[in-house]
């Protein structure tokens, strides 16, 4: 049986705690934007840190040269949606459909295994979550850069009736 740990967390709190993990250089801005009203959302928080971290810095090496990495969340019916945008390279359109396949990596050897994307995309399905990703190479066609989005269901939406899960709440644990 699956035993997923799930903890009411603030999803702000997860993505300052992601931002706080990675090195920025100083050619590159981040901004972060939130129109949520709830900022609660039932989830692995470290296992969340972990995979935004992981995005975020791919979004830091897609701009050698500087630019802007803009974090966009936000509420829809139930869901909290999370878009990193980046003014980046942008990934090559031969590439895109081979981005979830794992090992996959168009980084020199020795600078990445291809393992990010798919276990973001794995982390994001398995709380019956939608996982997108839009980029553009060509500056002939527009501005380069890459989006992904992420949609996570505000509360857990178990796959079956076996599972086990083990209840966190941060809040409750802060408050004593």
């Amino acid at each position: 049986m699956p035993r997923l740990k799930l903890r009411k967390t603030n999803i702000m709190r997860i993505i300052e705690e992601s931002l706080n993990r990675i090195s920025c250089p100083a050619n590159v801005h981040i901004s972060v934007e939130s129109s949520l009203q709830d900022e609660s959302l039932w989830v692995d928080s470290e296992h969340m840190i972990d995979i935004l971290s992981e995005l975020e810095k791919n979004s830091l090496e897609a701009m050698p040269d500087g630019g802007l990495l803009i974090i966009q969340v936000k509420e829809d019916e139930g869901k909290v949606c999370i878009a990193l945008t980046d003014t980046g390279r942008g990934i090559a359109e031969k590439d895109r459909n081979h981005l979830l396949e794992p090992f996959f990596t168009t980084k020199p050897p020795g600078e990445g295994i291809g393992l990010g994307l798919p276990s973001a995309y794995a982390f994001v399905k398995s709380y019956r979550g939608d996982f997108s990703i839009e980029s553009n190479a060509d500056p002939q066609k527009g501005k380069t850069g890459t989006t992904i989005r992420i949609s996570l269901p505000r509360k857990m939406i178990l796959p079956d009736k076996q599972a086990k899960i083990i209840i966190h709440d941060d809040e409750e644990k802060s408050a004593n």
